[in-house]
């Protein structure tokens, strides 16, 4: 029994001394490797998009007379949120908008967030179909980007607003389906 206990203490400590010995102190956790083997500061972006006229609810299709609300947060690798970053959505339609740093919580929140946040409006000009986009965020020498997963669901979808479910405020209300004949 002492000799079991004995064997596992040593593997126990062994292990621990390996990754002790393998710790690199000297490493900032805010700087990363690049391809270079050059030392680079990077930026954590991570986000979503959400209706305006649907309010803070996850969506991923509009219409006309919607606003396609994007929303922001930049962390560096410590997951500490990098307020002087300067962050933009670059569309595939060639446009960029800037981005701003605000409080986004109830007023009676304990713990107001803060996030950035850039609204883009949907007209009646704005082609149907997949509108791409990605975020870069660029503070003092450090960089991020977010881009969406490149499945439907996290995808832009610009469509007619009867395939939506919402009509803009002062359009008219689509004509009700009639029943198929039998």
């Amino acid at each position: 029994m002492f000799k079991k206990n004995s064997i596992l203490m040593g593997l126990l400590i062994s292990g621990a001394l390996m990754v002790v010995g393998c710790n690199d102190k000297e490493t900032s956790t805010t700087e990363t490797t690049g391809n270079d083997g050059e030392k680079k500061n990077v930026i954590m972006v991570s986000g979503d998009t959400v209706s305006e006229m649907g309010g803070c609810v996850l969506a991923s299709r509009f219409s006309a007379g919607d606003k396609i609300v994007f929303r922001m947060n930049a962390l560096d690798t410590n997951k500490v949120q990098m307020e002087d970053a300067k962050l933009q959505v670059h569309l595939s339609t060639g446009e960029v908008l800037d981005m701003e740093l605000d409080v986004h919580s109830p007023p009676d929140a304990k713990d107001p967030a803060k996030f950035w946040t850039a609204a883009y409006p949907v007209t009646e000009d704005t082609p149907t179909g997949t509108l791409e986009y990605y975020v870069t965020a660029v503070a003092a020498d450090a960089k991020g980007e977010f881009r969406p997963f490149n499945v439907q669901p996290s995808l832009i979808t610009i469509v007619d607003p009867a395939a939506t479910g919402t009509v803009p405020e002062g359009a008219p209300a689509p004509a009700p389906e009639e029943a198929p004949v039998q």
